[in-house]
């Protein structure tokens, strides 16, 4: 370059050579100290051949030698803070916006959409259906939307019948299914931060707060479900059932003792009562819609949530006394067409169990042995050891495999043959404890059992990697530890034991690791000498232990 710049012009001068400083002079408005701004964003190597350089001139980009000021609204770019707005700030700049000339020429809803901007929400994209609900029960619907539907079925699916639930309760005027989600939510919340070996003590204020929000709203269900069974027209209430079943779940994290046999009592009556009223006027049955507003639940849920207290009254059962038996849906479940395997609670085949409804039967048999012949205990007998054989020579894979042939699922069949298995093992491990207790039966040995529990429990170790279902494994863990005998084998179900609380938070987990530390105590203090189908007797007190 021969020529100085002044003007935007350039002016020629002589052929002669100029000192170096007077060059660096005339072209320091042309000369780059570095990179431009610009080109380090786009990661390409900048020319700095002059302000604004070659290649951003050619890609047709505005050339910054910093990085330019960005002008947000708020106090922050991110974070907790961004989009907050002082309020002076919020005045200010509304009365600086309104002062311009083109704001007096806007509409009236122009300046009504520039403030509610200044004002938005902290919820932005806020549901009408829960405008009217405070911070603490949207957080704890959301927290069963996220966490809670997953727990209680074997996979987490677009069809889970937990969210059609959530849906009943937020989109219709329904108190008491709403409380019933919130207290369950709360509960499981509280129990998250409740280590296995430690109480509430030692857990941080917000779960302790949890704690409360857990006992309120529960105390809230029940007085809402005293209220509604009082109305003359409860039948015609479709949310009743699902919120004891709730309730039930409600149980489960709280303890798993005897709550669930009541509960699941009451809703018995309450469907036979219902049902009986819509014999009497089956056009109630059609209507879309219950009398207070709220949509009648679709037939699918029902069914599902019939399924529920099926599948709790038959293993619920098993550690329960005669006095405490509750069959009033098993007859119902009978017409309902089969359940895909992804809206499964715990992934045990049907089969299964009716063979363990079967077994608790005979057990209820044997609490009144001495009244019977010995020809009617023969019987029974007999058909006690035909049912194990039958559990015995169900196949698993073919199960698992018939099973998920039919639906869309990411479950392996040969996973889920195991979880079958591990069932299937405790079925026969519980139906032997049951068979013991004939008189005229040789008991089987000890170490028979031991080695079907250990063959478990490696069938129980090798789905730990596999927590969608490995947590459906707490009544199968739960019967292989009262079989039992070594340390080694203990301390693995144990380590189960630990496990499934991490995975659920489930409170009946502490209790089962409870009940099986008092009864391996008393197992050891008197040896193997008691009566086999005695040793299930100091555990029928109605544990619920899915």
């Amino acid at each position: 370059m021969r020529g100085c710049h002044t003007t935007g012009q350039f002016i020629s001068a002589p052929n002669v050579d100029l000192p170096s400083r007077v060059i660096r002079f005339c072209l320091l408005p042309f000369i780059m100290a570095g990179p431009c701004w610009t080109c380090r964003k786009r990661t390409i190597q900048c020319d700095m051949s002059a302000t604004p350089c070659a290649k951003c001139q050619k890609a047709g980009l505005e050339c910054f030698e910093t990085r330019p000021l960005r002008w947000v609204k708020g106090m922050a770019i991110r974070g907790k803070m961004r989009g907050v707005i002082l309020e002076n700030d919020q005045q200010a700049s509304a009365k600086t916006f309104s002062g311009t000339a083109k704001m007096r020429q806007t509409s009236y809803m122009d300046r009504q959409t520039s403030e509610t901007c200044l004002n938005r929400p902290l919820f932005p994209l806020e549901d009408p259906c829960i405008q009217a609900l405070n911070a603490s029960s949207r957080f704890y619907l959301d927290y069963f939307n996220m966490r809670v539907c997953k727990l209680f079925i074997l996979q987490d699916s677009d069809s889970n019948p937990f969210r059609r639930l959530l849906s009943y309760a937020i989109n219709g005027p329904d108190f008491l299914l709403r409380k019933g989600i919130l207290a369950l939510s709360a509960r499981h919340y509280a129990n998250s931060g409740h280590p296995f070996d430690e109480g509430f003590a030692n857990a941080s204020p917000r779960f302790l707060n949890a704690n409360m929000d857990a006992l309120h709203f529960k105390k809230q269900t029940i007085q809402a479900l005293n209220e509604a069974l009082t109305k003359p027209n409860t039948y015609q209430n479709s949310t009743l059932t699902p919120t004891i079943l709730l309730l039930i779940f409600l149980d489960i994290l709280e303890s798993g003792i005897e709550g669930w046999n009541y509960h699941l009592r009451g809703a018995g009556e309450i469907v036979n009562f219902c049902g009986s009223i819509v014999e009497s006027n089956p056009n109630n049955i059609d209507q879309f819609k219950d009398q207070d507003g709220s949509l009648r639940m679709d037939s699918d849920t029902r069914d599902f949530v019939a399924r529920q207290f099926a599948l709790i009254s038959t293993l619920g059962d098993a550690f329960s006394g005669s006095s405490s038996h509750c069959d009033y849906f098993l007859d119902d479940t009978a017409g309902l067409r089969q359940e895909s395997i992804i809206r499964s609670f715990l992934g045990c085949p049907d089969f299964l169990l009716g063979g363990i409804r079967y077994l608790s039967s005979q057990r209820y048999f044997f609490e009144d042995l001495q009244h019977q012949r010995p020809d009617v205990i023969k019987y029974h007998l007999q058909e006690t050891k035909s049912m194990l054989e039958l559990i015995e020579n169900f196949d698993s894979l073919d199960w698992a495999s018939a099973s998920l042939s039919s639906t869309s699922s990411s479950i392996n069949a040969r996973y889920l043959s195991l979880l079958c298995e591990a069932y299937k093992n405790a079925a026969l491990l519980y139906g032997r404890r049951i068979l013991g207790g004939f008189p005229c039966f040789d008991v089987i040995p000890s170490s028979s059992d031991e080695d079907l529990a250990s063959r478990s429990l490696v069938i129980i170790d090798s789905l730990k990697g596999h927590a969608m279902l490995f947590k459906c494994l707490l009544w199968p863990t739960f019967i292989v530890g009262l079989a039992c005998h070594t340390q080694e084998t203990r301390d693995s179900v144990n380590r189960h034991l630990r496990t499934l609380w991490d995975l659920t938070s489930c409170l009946n987990i502490i209790s089962a690791s409870r009940i099986l530390k008092e009864y391996w105590v008393e197992q050891d203090s008197r040896g193997f000498l008691g009566n086999v189908g005695h040793e299930m007797q100091p555990i029928d007190q109605g544990w619920l232990l899915i």
